[in-house]
Protein backbone atom coordinates (compact mmCIF):
# COMPACT_ATOMS: atom_id res chain seq x y z
CA UNK A 1 0.00 0.00 0.00
CA UNK A 2 1.14 3.75 -0.21
CA UNK A 3 0.90 6.52 1.82
CA UNK A 4 -0.22 9.97 0.83
CA UNK A 5 0.74 12.86 3.02
CA UNK A 6 -0.71 16.47 3.26
CA UNK A 7 -0.35 18.46 6.14
CA UNK A 8 -2.71 17.42 8.76
CA UNK A 9 -4.83 13.99 7.85
CA UNK A 10 -3.25 11.04 6.43
CA UNK A 11 -4.55 8.57 3.98
CA UNK A 12 -3.43 5.31 3.11
CA UNK A 13 -3.72 3.73 -0.71
CA UNK A 14 -3.94 -0.07 -1.11
CA UNK A 15 -3.97 -1.61 -4.29
CA UNK A 16 -7.18 -3.34 -4.25
CA UNK A 17 -8.48 -0.17 -2.60
CA UNK A 18 -7.98 2.37 -4.88
CA UNK A 19 -11.35 3.10 -5.19
CA UNK A 20 -12.21 3.70 -1.73
CA UNK A 21 -8.40 5.72 -1.21
CA UNK A 22 -6.51 6.00 -4.35
CA UNK A 23 -7.61 9.41 -4.96
CA UNK A 24 -7.13 10.75 -1.32
CA UNK A 25 -5.08 13.11 0.49
CA UNK A 26 -5.57 15.36 3.32
CA UNK A 27 -7.40 17.31 4.77
CA UNK A 28 -8.32 20.53 2.52
CA UNK A 29 -7.09 23.43 5.05
CA UNK A 30 -10.32 25.22 4.51
CA UNK A 31 -12.33 22.03 5.39
CA UNK A 32 -11.40 20.41 8.11
CA UNK A 33 -14.03 20.56 10.60
CA UNK A 34 -17.58 18.39 11.64
CA UNK A 35 -20.31 20.41 13.87
CA UNK A 36 -21.86 18.35 16.79
CA UNK A 37 -25.01 20.26 17.77
CA UNK A 38 -24.01 20.08 21.58
CA UNK A 39 -20.35 20.51 21.47
CA UNK A 40 -19.83 22.57 18.64
CA UNK A 41 -16.76 22.43 15.76
CA UNK A 42 -14.20 19.15 15.40
CA UNK A 43 -11.27 19.66 13.82
CA UNK A 44 -9.79 16.43 12.08
CA UNK A 45 -6.63 17.87 10.75
CA UNK A 46 -4.83 19.09 13.79
CA UNK A 47 -5.70 19.31 17.90
CA UNK A 48 -4.02 21.49 20.39
CA UNK A 49 -1.07 19.50 19.78
CA UNK A 50 -0.41 19.26 16.21
CA UNK A 51 -1.98 16.06 15.74
CA UNK A 52 -4.78 14.62 13.56
CA UNK A 53 -6.52 11.84 12.47
CA UNK A 54 -5.01 8.96 10.16
CA UNK A 55 -6.89 6.88 7.65
CA UNK A 56 -5.89 4.02 6.42
CA UNK A 57 -7.67 1.68 4.21
CA UNK A 58 -9.92 0.09 6.65
CA UNK A 59 -9.95 2.07 9.48
CA UNK A 60 -9.39 5.25 11.30
CA UNK A 61 -6.39 6.22 13.79
CA UNK A 62 -5.75 9.52 15.89
CA UNK A 63 -7.48 12.56 17.50
CA UNK A 64 -10.20 14.24 16.92
CA UNK A 65 -9.83 18.12 18.59
CA UNK A 66 -13.51 19.31 19.91
CA UNK A 67 -13.17 22.98 20.91
CA UNK A 68 -15.60 22.20 23.75
CA UNK A 69 -14.60 18.92 24.83
CA UNK A 70 -11.38 18.15 24.26
CA UNK A 71 -10.22 14.93 22.49
CA UNK A 72 -12.05 12.73 20.37
CA UNK A 73 -10.07 9.43 20.17
CA UNK A 74 -10.95 7.67 16.56
CA UNK A 75 -8.39 4.65 17.33
CA UNK A 76 -5.31 3.38 18.47
CA UNK A 77 -3.82 2.89 14.95
CA UNK A 78 -4.06 -1.40 15.38
CA UNK A 79 -7.53 -1.71 13.48
CA UNK A 80 -9.81 -2.69 11.65
CA UNK A 81 -11.34 -3.01 15.27
CA UNK A 82 -13.54 -5.38 16.80
CA UNK A 83 -15.18 -2.62 18.77
CA UNK A 84 -15.84 -5.29 22.28
CA UNK A 85 -14.34 -3.09 24.80
CA UNK A 86 -12.49 -0.21 25.58
CA UNK A 87 -9.16 -1.41 24.79
CA UNK A 88 -10.15 -2.28 21.02
CA UNK A 89 -12.25 0.61 19.72
CA UNK A 90 -11.95 2.72 16.85
CA UNK A 91 -13.71 3.88 13.62
CA UNK A 92 -13.69 1.40 10.40
CA UNK A 93 -14.13 2.02 6.96
CA UNK A 94 -15.54 -0.53 4.76
CA UNK A 95 -15.37 -1.19 0.91
CA UNK A 96 -17.78 1.15 0.21
CA UNK A 97 -16.96 3.97 2.34
CA UNK A 98 -19.40 3.04 5.15
CA UNK A 99 -17.69 3.92 8.29
CA UNK A 100 -18.59 1.86 12.00
CA UNK A 101 -17.40 1.30 15.12
CA UNK A 102 -16.88 3.72 18.16
CA UNK A 103 -14.73 7.10 19.50
CA UNK A 104 -14.48 8.20 22.89
CA UNK A 105 -14.06 11.65 24.19
CA UNK A 106 -12.94 11.71 27.75
CA UNK A 107 -15.71 14.21 28.63
CA UNK A 108 -18.40 12.86 26.26
CA UNK A 109 -17.89 9.34 26.33
CA UNK A 110 -18.57 6.83 22.85
CA UNK A 111 -19.85 8.37 19.43
CA UNK A 112 -21.41 5.63 17.69
CA UNK A 113 -20.38 5.50 13.35
CA UNK A 114 -22.29 2.70 12.92
CA UNK A 115 -25.36 4.43 11.29
CA UNK A 116 -26.14 2.45 8.40
CA UNK A 117 -29.69 2.33 9.91
CA UNK A 118 -29.83 6.08 8.41
CA UNK A 119 -29.54 5.12 4.72
CA UNK A 120 -27.63 8.03 2.62
CA UNK A 121 -27.01 9.75 5.52
CA UNK A 122 -25.17 6.84 7.34
CA UNK A 123 -21.37 8.19 8.24
CA UNK A 124 -19.37 7.32 5.17
CA UNK A 125 -16.07 8.51 3.32
CA UNK A 126 -17.68 9.82 -0.05
CA UNK A 127 -14.82 9.46 -2.49
CA UNK A 128 -16.27 10.64 -5.21
CA UNK A 129 -16.88 14.36 -3.74
CA UNK A 130 -13.64 13.62 -1.58
CA UNK A 131 -14.97 14.52 1.87
CA UNK A 132 -16.76 12.69 4.95
CA UNK A 133 -20.35 12.60 5.16
CA UNK A 134 -23.45 11.10 6.86
CA UNK A 135 -23.76 11.21 10.83
CA UNK A 136 -22.57 9.90 13.64
CA UNK A 137 -24.30 9.96 17.38
CA UNK A 138 -23.02 10.62 20.92
CA UNK A 139 -24.53 8.80 23.39
CA UNK A 140 -24.13 11.97 25.35
CA UNK A 141 -24.00 14.58 23.02
CA UNK A 142 -26.42 13.74 19.81
CA UNK A 143 -25.81 13.75 16.27
CA UNK A 144 -22.45 14.88 14.80
CA UNK A 145 -22.52 16.44 11.36
CA UNK A 146 -20.86 15.43 8.31
CA UNK A 147 -23.13 16.27 5.89
CA UNK A 148 -22.96 20.00 5.56
CA UNK A 149 -22.75 21.58 2.45
CA UNK A 150 -20.46 24.27 4.04
CA UNK A 151 -18.15 23.04 6.92
CA UNK A 152 -17.22 19.35 6.14
CA UNK A 153 -13.98 17.65 6.50
CA UNK A 154 -12.35 17.70 3.08
CA UNK A 155 -9.92 15.42 1.43
CA UNK A 156 -6.94 16.98 -0.90
CA UNK A 157 -5.75 14.96 -4.15
CA UNK A 158 -2.70 12.56 -3.19
CA UNK A 159 0.58 13.65 -3.27
CA UNK A 160 2.97 10.76 -3.52
CA UNK A 161 6.21 10.25 -2.48
CA UNK A 162 6.27 13.29 -0.13
CA UNK A 163 6.46 12.60 3.04
CA UNK A 164 6.75 15.54 5.06
CA UNK A 165 3.08 16.84 3.71
CA UNK A 166 4.58 20.13 1.95
CA UNK A 167 3.14 19.03 -1.70
CA UNK A 168 6.31 18.67 -3.59
CA UNK A 169 8.60 15.71 -3.90
CA UNK A 170 12.39 17.04 -3.16
CA UNK A 171 15.47 16.17 -1.12
CA UNK A 172 13.84 17.36 2.14
CA UNK A 173 11.78 14.22 1.79
CA UNK A 174 14.73 11.95 1.29
CA UNK A 175 16.45 13.28 3.65
CA UNK A 176 13.58 11.98 5.92
CA UNK A 177 13.83 8.41 4.16
CA UNK A 178 17.73 8.07 4.67
CA UNK A 179 17.69 9.58 8.49
CA UNK A 180 15.41 6.52 9.59
CA UNK A 181 16.65 4.16 6.94
CA UNK A 182 16.23 0.85 8.17
CA UNK A 183 14.14 1.46 11.55
CA UNK A 184 10.42 0.84 12.35
CA UNK A 185 8.27 3.69 12.89
CA UNK A 186 4.46 4.08 13.06
CA UNK A 187 2.90 3.32 9.89
CA UNK A 188 2.76 6.45 7.43
CA UNK A 189 4.95 8.81 9.35
CA UNK A 190 8.29 10.14 8.63
CA UNK A 191 10.04 8.14 5.66
CA UNK A 192 7.08 5.25 5.81
CA UNK A 193 6.41 6.28 2.38
CA UNK A 194 4.23 3.11 1.53
CA UNK A 195 3.23 2.22 5.08
CA UNK A 196 4.24 -0.65 5.87
CA UNK A 197 5.98 0.56 9.48
CA UNK A 198 9.62 0.12 8.24
CA UNK A 199 11.70 2.27 5.70
CA UNK A 200 13.92 0.31 3.26
CA UNK A 201 14.36 0.29 -0.34
CA UNK A 202 10.52 0.59 -1.34
CA UNK A 203 9.90 4.08 0.32
CA UNK A 204 13.56 5.17 -1.60
CA UNK A 205 11.86 4.30 -4.90
CA UNK A 206 8.76 6.04 -3.86
CA UNK A 207 10.57 9.17 -3.32
CA UNK A 208 12.94 9.41 -6.23
CA UNK A 209 10.13 7.93 -8.91
CA UNK A 210 7.89 11.11 -7.73
CA UNK A 211 11.04 13.19 -7.88
CA UNK A 212 10.00 17.00 -8.31
CA UNK A 213 6.55 16.58 -8.34
CA UNK A 214 4.27 19.00 -7.22
CA UNK A 215 0.86 18.46 -5.65
CA UNK A 216 -2.18 20.24 -5.77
Amino acid sequence: MRCTKKAGLTLVAAAGAAVLLGAAGGVEPSNKFSWGENIGWMNWADDDSGMGVMVMPDHMSGLIWCENVGHLNAGNGSGPYANTNGTNFGINIAGDGTLSGYAWGENIGWVNFSTSSLGADRARLDTGAGRLRGYAWGENVGWINLNDATHFVGINPACAGNANGDNIVNVDDLNIVLSQWATSVTPCTGGDINGTGFVDVDDLNEVLSNWNNACP
